[in-house]
């Protein structure tokens, strides 16, 4: 029996080897901050499970660090140099590691620390977040899931703040662990933080450093569980959220939505009741579904362009449509003038041309998916394809055809392809 219901597993559904994963890197950190001088020290540990045994790993690191040391229990020698990552537009160090013999579980520990970069502290607060790009990482895979311990240091009379509460807490010590893209890790240190929760379901929490609660703040926890349940509902029907955390840096830069069910919103005037804010989080929250296509190649699509579309379909719910249709013509528009998306080329372009491709383009395309399919089928495909955890176009095409037709998906490939 136990083998008839695989068999049938395999061929009506996505959750077994079909769509089988890798095992999870283990990641252990160990982080020390020093606020007044805006800077920090770190020792990375990864384990990682390799599919042959290998005998040299790579790593990229911040150029901006300083590199002290790697060990492991057969690292021989390691080497640093610069290296240009054509997807970031930046050059970083590439480190070179080499292991006594091919191994099947490389363990390496990596030492380093600098100054964080200006736009990521303020005289009383250090935000070590994705877009700081502090944590070594495995080019190419800096959005594999890795499971995590993260240890943070910091001086008498700061707080640290991270994606859900530490497991234990000791003075000047914050201990957390979870799942998350390696590049994800977040740990804000500050003097204090205004904590505010929604009352009811799903759980917000809004974590702000060194300010007091305001009523935007409040207006953020309303419109942020509205958006929530309505999403719950809609593309998150198989994989609700039951809690979702913001934290609030005040270093107003940017907005970033994260899978561990968490987004750091900058803006000290975020205000969701105009209707670009209101789309950023939107789009940033469904991050939480739409963020396990392959970062740094054209399934960049899947996290952006799917994060874009239910953005525009929460603002189409709220009942202003015509706003909806604006915001989709002027997307329309923007991707007229940019070629495929299977294809594109992420490394050879410009971030403008970039945004056409990945975010306005695909928008438009699900639209129109959405328009051939009809609503409810369309949202139970989207709902399908965020539980499944798509990385790659070819997978999605598959559930499109699993779902609905051959023809459509041969449709949508077209429209994808051109």
């Amino acid at each position: 029996m136990r083998l008839i219901l695989l068999l049938l597993a395999l061929v009506l559904g996505f959750g077994t080897a079909g769509w089988a994963k890798p095992a999870r890197n283990q990641v252990t950190v160990d982080l020390t901050i020093q606020p007044a001088t805006h800077s920090f020290s770190c020792r990375y540990t990864l384990t990682t499970t390799a599919p042959a045994a290998v005998s040299q790993l790579g790593l990229n690191l911040n150029r901006q660090f300083r590199l002290a040391t790697i060990t492991g229990p057969q690292v021989t020698r390691f080497t640093a140099a610069p290296w240009y990552d054509s997807f970031q537009k930046d050059t970083l160090q590439r480190l070179s590691v080499a292991f006594s013999g091919p191994q099947r579980r490389p363990r390496l520990t990596v030492e380093y620390g600098g100054q964080l970069p200006e736009r990521f502290y303020t005289d009383s607060l250090a935000e070590l977040t994705a877009f700081a790009n502090w944590l070594p990482n495995l080019p190419d895979r800096e959005y594999e899931l890795v499971d995590y311990q993260l240890t943070v240091h910091v001086p008498v009379g700061f707080r640290v703040v991270s994606t859900h509460e530490p497991r234990r807490v000791r003075p000047g010590e914050y201990y957390f662990t979870g799942t998350a893209p390696n590049i994800e890790l977040t740990a804000v240190a500050a003097r204090s933080f205004t904590t505010l929760v929604a009352a009811g379901s799903p759980q917000i929490v809004i974590h702000k450093a060194n300010r007091p609660a305001t009523h935007l703040d409040t207006v953020l926890l309303s419109q942020a569980q509205a958006m929530i349940r309505w999403q719950n509902q809609t593309i998150g029907r198989q994989e609700p959220i039951r809690q979702f955390t913001f934290l609030l840096p005040g270093t107003n830069r940017n907005a970033s939505g994260l899978l561990d069910n968490a987004a750091v919103i900058t803006y000290s005037d975020f205000d969701p009741r105009r209707t670009g804010e209101l789309l950023i989080l939107a789009h940033e929250i469904s991050h939480k579904w739409w963020g396990y296509g392959t970062w740094n190649d054209y399934n960049n699509w899947l996290n952006e362009g799917m994060a874009t579309y239910s953005s525009l379909l929460y603002l189409r719910t709220t009942g202003d449509t015509a706003r909806f249709r604006q915001e989709l013509a002027k997307r329309r528009t923007s991707a007229a003038s940019v070629g495929a998306v299977i294809g594109f080329d992420v490394r050879r372009n410009d971030y403008p041309t970039f945004r056409k491709a990945m975010y306005d383009k695909p928008t438009v395309i699900l639209y129109e998916l959405e328009q051939r399919l009809g609503t409810e089928v369309f949202l139970q495909l989207l709902a399908t394809a965020a539980a499944a955890h798509l990385a790659t176009t070819e997978e999605f095409l598959t559930l499109v055809e699993r779902q609905t037709s051959r023809a459509t998906r041969d449709w949508l490939a077209g429209k994808l392809s051109t």
